[in-house]
């Protein structure tokens, strides 16, 4: 139970079953980082294609296709303005564009439930369905912090009614569209409904050593039941963030209760609220959170770093048996009260998921290097008591106040249903982007008298921020931006007039209105910028998912690619042999390819990289693929 050793990254938990691929998924997180939300396509395409810390290894051949096969598969809810601001802008972002939902929680609170369900489809069977689902502590964002994630798979059953224990989780996904600040595309309300229906049904395998299963969304309810109730034995909490507030309904008739969170968290809670607990627990390491996951009334999100405590974890004993609790909600009045949060419940033997077995150390040990242990490595290994410091400064409360502002001004904008008009400009390769808000209610915020509030592009990183006028129909004008430049992504920045040193940005996700027709076609001249390219692309959407792993694939050839020709190919066969292979093994694969054509037939340019004669090929076999796949000329289902 939470050894340390048992580390695995969240993008291994993405990739498919033997035998199936993905369909579709919906996750949802606090914070959300662009980049790592760019590496999960390539966990379904290519499993062994990151690094450790599950970054993507930077091929973009290989990187386009995983994009262009999987983001309209892809839906992530996340708290609105909690996108990560990068570092560093990637082109293929554009396709991430429709497949982030920015959510507010229906409380005031912060939108912070970190789950993910996954729809998987047999490869030799389209009716046979299995679904995953992830509860996690951690957000979609690259860190090393510790944190905790459960994994669930089970095969949807053929039968009219639910499973009882399930009720909760479609009650949590039925919820989404509602909290979602501009509502869904009807591809994704479609889905969410399937989603809603299918997850009742499905028989999802509990995990060893425990017996049973239990799910508890927070804050979609007006009227939830406590999940706690009744217990009332042994406990440990395990939190990064706590408040005094949501103590005494965690401690309950319990005179037994441990505490592991961080120092800087224990240090703002009065002694005499401290000495309700057992015992008192930091992390040996002087643990921190990842940046940007910090709930409202909690703390400041100056200086953290990508290490420290982040899990969340209740256990309680119940007699000979006990309830282990994972997921995002921390011990404070927020989670459980203003939040949106998941919880999972695991109920097993007190023996192996108690709170000695989650320790992993006798219930009689003093502290972190003294008392009676199991063999290897345990979480008791990584804990030292917590020794206040009375000399410790408290956080700034003019700090937390600013901190608050800046996420309700992220909600307000957001609100506002701004939207990013793309106008054309006088010179023909550049267009005007406005940002205008699409609701007549202006803002009620101190903008301009105490703040400044200015915007950018995410696509220029190095560029000056552009002021923003709330009094004005038009909020911020982007005179010319290129083709390759336009995103919908807008990077926002508070700065306080007041309080010097004071500032802090967000990202928006803007509806971009009016954008030409030949963006996407740009990108992908940009990218398969000579045929070798081109080769090495069409010969992985040939391969599909089957193509074997990122280490097969050769690195790319450059230069005007004039030795690949119809007759050779990256792979030892030729384009021909590929297409017919994946024609009569899987002849849905040669759509990709078709879509592929479409956008690059917008332009000379685009039709330039295609291999010479190849019409003469593909023409007989798209039509032989339509045929067997029951689609009309147009591509659509007959």
């Amino acid at each position: 139970m939470l050894k340390p050793n048992d580390r695995r990254l969240l993008f291994d938990s993405l990739a498919p079953p033997a035998g199936f691929h993905l369909d579709w998924t919906i996750g949802t997180t606090y914070s959300l980082d662009l980049m790592a939300m760019l590496a999960a396509p390539v966990a379904f395409a290519f499993s062994d294609w990151h690094d450790q810390e599950g970054r993507p290894i930077p091929d973009p051949i290989a990187l386009l296709k995983a994009v262009r096969q999987y983001a309209d598969r892809m839906c992530i809810f996340y708290h609105v303005g909690r996108i990560h601001v990068p570092k560093a802008y990637q082109p293929l972002l554009q396709s991430l564009e429709n497949s982030v939902v920015e959510a507010i929680a229906p409380r005031g609170g912060s939108f912070h439930p970190k789950v993910w369900f996954l729809r998987y489809v047999a490869d030799d069977d389209p009716e046979k369905i299995r679904y995953r689902f992830l509860c996690l502590s951690r957000n979609m964002t690259f860190d090393r912090a510790w944190d905790t994630m459960l994994c669930l798979d089970g095969e949807l059953l053929d039968r009219r009614n639910a499973i009882a224990m399930n009720h909760p989780l479609g009650r949590f996904v039925e919820s989404l569209p509602s909290m979602s600040v501009r509502g869904l595309t009807k591809t994704w309300k479609d889905r969410v409904d399937q989603l809603a229906k299918d997850i009742r049904r499905v028989a999802f395998e509990v995990p060893d050593p425990f017996d049973e299963v239990a799910f508890w969304p927070i804050g979609i309810d007006e009227n939830e039941d406590w999940p706690f109730e009744g217990m009332d034995g042994r406990k440990l909490v395990i939190s990064p963030f706590v408040s005094a507030g949501i103590f005494g309904e965690l401690i309950g008739k319990s005179h037994n209760i441990d505490l592991v969170s961080r120092a800087d968290q224990l240090e703002l809670i009065e002694h005499d609220a401290l000495q309700a607990f057992q015992k008192t627990w930091i992390l040996d390491d002087a643990a921190t959170p990842e940046p940007g996951d910090i709930e409202q009334d909690d703390t400041s999100e100056k200086d953290l770093s990508l290490s420290g405590l982040h899990a969340k974890v209740f256990v309680m004993d119940e007699g000979w048996d006990a309830s282990v609790f994972t997921g995002s909600a921390n011990a404070t009045h927020a989670a459980f009260y203003k939040n949106v949060e998941f919880l999972t419940q695991l109920r097993g033997k007190k023996s192996v998921c108690g709170v000695d077995a989650v320790l992993g150390r006798s219930a009689d040990a003093d502290d972190g290097n003294s008392g009676s242990k199991k063999s290897g490595a345990s979480l008791a290994d990584l804990l030292r008591p917590f020794k206040p410091q009375p000399d410790d400064v408290c956080s700034d409360t003019t700090e937390k106040k600013f901190e608050q502002f800046v996420d309700d001004i992220a909600k307000a904008i957001a609100a506002s249903l701004i939207v990013a008009k793309c106008l054309e400009h006088s010179d023909t390769d550049c267009y005007q982007i406005q940002l205008e808000p699409g609701s007549t209610k202006k803002p009620d915020l101190p903008v301009g008298d105490a703040f400044d509030l200015s915007v950018r592009l995410a696509s220029t990183p190095n560029a000056s921020p552009t002021l923003v006028n709330l009094n004005e129909p038009v909020w911020a004008v982007f005179p010319s931006v290129s083709l390759m430049g336009m995103t919908s992504f807008f990077v926002f920045e508070v700065v306080s007039k007041e309080a010097h040193g004071f500032r802090r940005s967000f990202v928006l996700n803007l509806p971009l209105i009016g954008e030409p027709e030949t963006r996407k076609e740009s990108l992908l001249r940009s990218l398969l910028s000579d045929r070798g390219r081109m080769m090495r692309f069409l010969l992985m959407l040939l391969a599909g998912d089957a193509g074997g792993g990122f280490g097969e694939w050769p690195g790319t050839k450059t230069g005007d690619g004039k030795s690949f020709t119809m007759g050779t190919s990256l792979d030892g066969k030729t384009l021909f042999e590929s297409l017919m292979r994946c024609l009569d093994q899987n002849p849905a694969g040669l759509q990709s390819v078709q879509e592929l054509l479409s956008d690059l037939e917008q332009s000379a340019e685009g039709k330039a990289l295609l291999p010479e004669d190849f019409d003469s090929i593909w023409k007989p076999i798209w039509e032989i693929a339509q045929e067997q796949l029951g689609l009309s000329s147009d591509g659509a289902k007959s």
